[in-house]
């Protein structure tokens, strides 16, 4: 079983969050400089940056199911 309490260190850590802003910042500078004939590359980095996106969001939802748990009434 995935440990909500590793996810939610990792999402927390600093240097995390800068590679994948990092990595976000990149794919949107490729997506702006590409070629106004090049909608190949851009579809790539919109890709990326979607697929980024979705991943952190996944990540999130898994550090969420911790407090959401705690926070259920007990019957």
């Amino acid at each position: 079983m995935i440990q909500s309490g590793a996810i939610l260190n990792i999402l927390n850590d600093s240097s995390f969050k800068e590679a994948m802003a990092d990595l976000k910042q990149m794919h949107i500078d490729m997506l702006l400089n590409s070629d106004v004939e090049d909608s190949h590359a851009r579809e790539i980095c919109y890709m990326r940056i979607s697929c980024l996106t979705e991943i952190l969001s996944h990540l999130e939802s898994i550090a969420s199911d911790e407090k959401i748990t705690k926070s259920k009434w007990k019957i």
